[in-house]
């Protein structure tokens, strides 16, 4: 959990409330508005919320091979001050009307490649988003994978708006709060979660305990199934092939012959119904019992 200075969060909150109606203001005015519109507000936005110098730790309209940057930041202090060739962050801004499609996210990414900078932030002044480039694997391309976001529209608690906004702040960078967020992310991916749980190893699990609970035999890709369908399918998750290969990989101890304690349980199976994945769903009824009540 990111930790704030209740001092910079009194201040934060402070300017949300007066920036708010601003931002309210020009969204109203819909597609009339043009990428200036949305600087002037963000040049008062990075240095009177975020804490970012506008006259010495800004730069503006600044031209590369790949373009003309909106913004390059460079702090007079941090990690990157004494390196002349590397930058801290860049700020792409669009129209408040524009949506942040993966066109300018690529376009911003080109722009960090040229300036040698790991992270950028593309906003429309209503939607913020702050994304970090992970190095490419082998035979890629570099990528941008986004690690924070907030939307000031129908904004209610400003409180709330504060803490996500300090993500965003000089502050927050220079207390190594953007590799962290980052880091977490990347563990947190919901893509890899989603694999770990179709992985072997889990699957066995899951479906030996559902077995015990319930006393009836529940095959793993019967969970298998019900994990794709209702979690994946419907969030629309991928599976990462990478991560699951190496899940799945064979260890040593599987690689020698099955020992006693691998193979079920003879008398457990006895007393278990088996369920079938078949079509109609179907469940083979359980064996006759002697009656015992009188």
């Amino acid at each position: 959990m990111i930790k704030i200075p209740i001092k910079l969060k009194r201040n934060i909150s402070g300017e949300l409330k007066r920036f708010t109606p601003i931002i309210q203001n020009l969204k109203a005015k819909g597609t009339t508005t043009s990428e200036d519109d949305s600087r002037i507000i963000l040049n008062d936005m990075l240095n009177d919320i975020l804490g970012y110098d506008k006259y010495n730790e800004l730069r503006t309209e600044q031209r590369e091979k790949a373009g003309r940057l909106d913004y390059i930041i460079k702090l007079t202090e941090g990690p990157n001050a004494s390196k002349r060739d590397k930058m801290d962050c860049v700020v792409e801004a669009k129209a408040i009307h524009q949506e942040l499609t993966q066109k300018y996210i690529d376009q911003t990414l080109t722009y960090c490649l040229t300036t040698n900078t790991s992270f950028f932030i593309l906003t429309n002044v209503r939607q913020w988003r702050l994304y970090k480039l992970d190095p490419p694997e082998k035979n890629t391309q570099p990528t941008a994978r986004l690690i924070h976001e907030v939307d000031f529209t129908g904004i209610n608690n400003l409180e709330s708006m504060a803490d996500d906004f300090y993500i965003f702040s000089r502050s927050s960078y220079l207390a190594g709060d953007w590799e962290n967020v980052a880091t977490i992310k990347k563990v947190t991916n919901a893509n890899d979660i989603y694999t770990v749980l179709l992985s072997n190893k889990v699957l066995r699990v899951v479906s030996k305990i559902l077995s015990d609970l319930h006393e009836m035999k529940v095959r793993e890709e019967m969970v298998g199934e019900v994990i794709e369908s209702r979690i994946g399918n419907e969030a629309k998750l991928e599976i990462n092939k990478s991560l699951m290969k190496k899940l799945n990989a064979p260890t040593e101890k599987s690689r020698s012959p099955k020992q006693e304690n691998d193979q079920p349980d003879h008398d457990a199976k006895d007393n278990m119904v088996e369920i079938n994945s078949g079509e109609d769903g179907a469940e083979e009824p359980p064996a006759e019992t002697e009656n015992t009540n009188n």
